[in-house]
């Protein structure tokens, strides 16, 4: 059985009670007093980080969007702590799981792009989560070091000791593929998003038994090609959807690499199902949506029935959100919202049941935050990056920071901008509160000017920062 290591009794402690067991007659009950104290100690926590691919923020109902039903998260959101404004440190698959496991910004570890690696002699958190006593898991899709339905090397799991996933395999029906601790292949004939939901409760229950455990599980749902089940997809027939009021009219259809999509796209059933049709591409998305929402209630329902869910801090988010056409563009890698805002709800021991913060929060933090309310000590101080202090104070000022290719983006409060290029050249500000679609860039009006005067130098000193720590660490990255 693991456990905290501080919950090992002394020497002097274990002597004094064997004296007891000779010397007492009574040692019976005095012993029985004193373990009955001794073990009103809170024990650690579970924590389970379960993300999306490809999620954006509002595709929740709990964020107000009638279109998409998310019933076992708005619960969640009830039960815990809903943070209305996360972000994704690194807009993109990849890089985001490296973010998460480290806490560490891809400014700073030079993981800027899909199938980047850990940086060389690097640290992750999860390596201190082991050393706090903790079981480490992974389950899901990775895309950390390599693509398409293969193993992942050790060196390219970031510490997790019980792992199995593939790397990255966009298709839900066919080739449906994981590969487990020993680079063995277990193939299905399941939609992909319910395997992961089956295997996460096999993993999570045997991880239970064995102690407290670290676990993250990553949903390759909703991100494209939008193939939901049957289920999910009769659900979303017809239905009604609306596109955000900034989109551009622009296809939603993307192809893919791993498998590669069928050409010309015409010969593509994904294309002809919703290729220039961005409501039948909402209906397919948000079915997707769901459908992850259903394996997530799933995943907790057997953590109840386990008896372990109450003592278990739970994370759900996503690696980056799906642009669908606003602003013209698809996709993700940008700091604009439909982008790079994500999903952010916490619940679980110490976090106050309904509490909504709008203040914005990073990725960067998400796991030093967990870290400090688990009672984990985090390495080279990252746990000053945990947001655990808003729960008790929702108000406190916080800046999120994002970046990728050649922009950063810091947001404080409702303002956000964004500078690009060695020059730090602002090309976007906008105005939250007053413009939540981003339809009227400040950045070159008289109002603009004294708030990108009071954020570019505190968006290119973080850069700076960033920059100066991968140069120092990790100089190879």
């Amino acid at each position: 059985m693991r456990g905290n290591p501080s919950l090992e009794l002394p020497k002097e402690t274990s002597e004094f009670l064997f004296e007891l067991n000779v010397l007492c007659p009574y040692h019976l009950a005095i012993e029985s007093l004193f373990f009955k104290d001794y073990f009103k100690m809170p024990k650690s926590p579970n924590v389970l980080v379960i993300f999306a691919d490809q999620q954006l923020r509002f595709a929740l109902g709990c964020m107000g969007n009638p279109d998409v039903d998310t019933p076992n998260l708005d619960r969640l959101a009830g039960r815990g702590a809903h943070f209305r404004s996360g972000y994704s440190a690194t807009p993109v698959c990849s890089p985001f799981r490296v973010n998460l496991v480290t806490g560490r910004y891809g400014l700073e570890t030079g993981a800027m792009g899909n199938g980047c690696v850990f940086p060389k002699g690097g640290h992750t958190l999860v390596e201190d989560f082991k050393k706090a006593g903790y079981g480490t898991g992974f389950i899901g899709k990775w895309h950390v070091g390599g693509n398409g339905n293969q193993p992942i090397p050790v060196e390219h799991r970031g510490g997790f000791e019980n792992f199995i996933g593939y790397q990255c395999y966009n298709g839900f029906y066919q080739d449906v593929c994981f590969y487990d601790e020993e680079g063995k292949e277990h193939r299905f004939e399941k939609h992909r998003t319910d395997v992961t939901g089956d295997i996460a409760i096999e993993r999570l229950g045997a991880m239970a038994d064995e102690g407290p455990f670290m676990a993250v599980v990553g949903f390759q749902a909703p991100h494209y090609p939008e193939q939901p089940s049957p289920k999910y997809d009769r659900a979303y027939r017809g239905r009604e959807v609306t596109p955000r009021p900034n989109y551009s009219g622009k296809c939603p259809y993307i192809r893919t690499h791993s498998p590669k999509s069928p050409q010309p796209v015409e010969r593509d059933p994904d294309y002809r199902r919703y290729g220039e049709d961005i409501h039948e591409y909402l209906r397919c998305y948000y079915a997707l949506c769901t459908q992850v929402d259903a394996n997530v209630g799933r995943i907790l329902d057997a953590l109840e029935e386990k008896g372990v869910l109450e003592d278990t801090l739970v994370l759900f988010t996503a690696d980056h959100g799906d642009l669908a056409g606003s602003h013209d563009l698809n996709g993700k890698c940008v700091s604009y919202e439909e982008s790079a805002g994500i999903p952010f709800i916490l619940a679980g021991p110490g976090v106050p049941e309904g509490l909504v913060i709008d203040e914005p929060v990073d990725s960067s933090s998400y796991m030093p935050t967990l870290m400090d309310l688990a009672g984990v000590e985090a390495s080279e101080g990252l746990l000053e990056r945990s947001r655990a202090f808003l729960l008790k104070d929702p108000k406190s000022p916080t800046r999120a920071f994002s970046s990728l290719n050649n922009w950063c983006m810091v947001r404080e409060g409702s303002w956000k901008l964004t500078i690009e290029d060695e020059e730090n050249r602002p090309t976007m500000l906008f105005d939250l509160e007053s413009d939540p679609y981003e339809m009227n860039n400040l950045v070159d009006s008289p109002e603009g000017e004294l708030m990108i005067k009071k954020l570019q130098p505190v968006v290119a000193s973080w850069k700076e920062d960033c920059i100066s720590f991968r140069q120092e660490n990790y100089p190879d990255s």
